[in-house]
């Protein structure tokens, strides 16, 4: 029982009361009546500045004054401490802790899991029209800023795309609206000539001079393109898009700056540039290439070829671990990737159209 005096909104009457408690309610009543009873969460009760008058405001605005500050303590606070997770989260050491954790493991998981996931079902919602905006964009900002014209003979790119037309596209079921087309370009970094190739989202497939002159035949450059379609097929290269956005946003809501999202469009095309696909990614699109080598009677050794050509060829000082951009470079796990072309190939050998890995 807390002793007070209860000021009635709208009324410059008092008078003197007492509050009770029971369970989760409270009621402050006179000698003879009961003035006002409810759920003991719905009073606003001020904090505690020594022994000053304590104020508990009633849900119609009355308020309720006691100097009985340890009463309160003991017989409203402690109702509503124990039915609040926040108290106990901000008074125990332990749970403290324990949210961290779990906060930490939370945005770990979702960052690692969750936005992939998400992403990938973005990725294939979306209608082919947004791959064709970006693809366009991004070709048109590297060939104003990255790339140069090619400088392959009109003959040696018509070989290449007449290959690619009658062996590689009958074997690929086209999607509704989704179309495929190689591209040359030349890329240089200082005077050196660069090894690459990669796919935009909307089946653009771009091989560099150096990438072609480094293949031995067109099985090689079969391989890769393959391997490029690939992640076309999964839509990887949206969902990198998908996902750099998602990091983008939450940076800018945790920094509050939103030169985060420019950030973020400028680097939107280094991304196809680099192929910085992830592991999983990778080894989906190398599966889809092996299988689509096996139909057309190639050989998935290669590819092997190829990406050790590539790899031996990358420039000493890109070796060092800085600014690669050489195809190969970009790769994760290229050693065991290539142990599963060795085992396609090995079905290849023994004439088989399907190989289990």
């Amino acid at each position: 029982m807390i002793e007070g005096i209860l000021y009635k909104v709208r009324s410059a009457k008092s008078e003197k009361v007492v509050l009770l408690t029971s369970g989760n309610l409270f009621y402050i009543k006179t000698v003879d009546n009961i003035l006002s009873r409810g759920d003991i969460a719905t009073l606003v009760i001020s904090s505690r500045l020594g022994n000053i008058e304590r104020k508990i405001t009633l849900d119609d605005g009355s308020v309720f004054a006691t100097k009985d500050n340890d009463a309160v303590d003991k017989l409203l606070l402690e109702t509503i401490k124990k039915r609040s997770i926040l108290h106990k989260l901000e008074t125990n050491g332990f749970l403290i802790v324990a949210s961290i954790f779990f906060v930490i493991l939370f945005s770990f998981s979702f960052l690692k899991w969750g936005v992939p996931s998400i992403s990938k079902k973005i990725a294939h919602a979306l209608p082919n029209e947004v791959n064709n905006v970006i693809s366009e964009n991004t070709l048109e900002l590297f060939d104003n800023y990255i790339f140069k014209p090619s400088q392959l003979s009109s003959s040696r790119k018509d070989e290449i795309e007449t290959a690619f037309k009658q062996h590689l596209l009958p074997l690929i079921q086209k999607e509704e609206g989704m179309s495929y087309k190689i591209h040359f370009r030349l890329l240089k970094e200082g005077e050196e000539s660069m090894a690459n190739a990669f796919a935009l989202p909307n089946g653009n497939i771009i091989l560099t001079d150096k990438f072609v002159q480094l293949s031995n035949n067109q099985n090689e450059i079969s391989s890769i393109i393959l391997h490029e379609i690939g992640h076309v097929k999964e839509r990887h290269g949206l969902q990198r898009l998908i996902q750099g956005s998602f990091i983008a946003v939450t940076i800018m809501f945790i920094s509050g700056d939103s030169t985060a999202l420019v950030d973020m469009g400028i680097g939107l095309g280094t991304l196809f540039l680099t192929s910085n696909y992830s592991r999983d990614h990778e080894l989906e699109a190398d599966l889809f290439a092996f299988k689509k080598m096996l139909v057309a009677k190639i050989d998935p050794d290669n590819f092997v070829n190829i990406m050790n050509r590539i790899t031996n060829n990358i420039p000493t000082k890109h070796n060092k671990g800085k600014d690669i951009i050489g195809y190969i470079s970009s790769h994760p796990d290229t050693k065991y990737r290539l142990e599963i072309a060795m085992q396609y190939s090995q079905c290849f050998k023994e004439g088989l159209s399907k190989c289990e890995n």
